[in-house]
């Protein structure tokens, strides 16, 4: 399994990481750049603190 498959089952076990990851989407759905940059942010730091490990780029 690559480590981009690793990361995505991760994220779908986590629920702040499942919510985090439906406010990008929908960030990305309405064109607002700011919010999905600013829901992309707290994603990773979520990642870094809860789970000890930073997402790949271009999270």
């Amino acid at each position: 399994m690559s480590e981009a498959s690793r990361e995505a089952n991760a994220a779908k076990e986590c629920p702040v990481c499942t919510a985090m990851l439906g406010l990008v989407e929908k960030a990305a759905r309405e064109y607002d750049r700011s919010a999905e940059t600013d829901a992309r942010v707290r994603l990773r730091r979520h990642a870094r603190a809860a789970h000890g490990r930073d997402l790949p780029l271009p999270w």
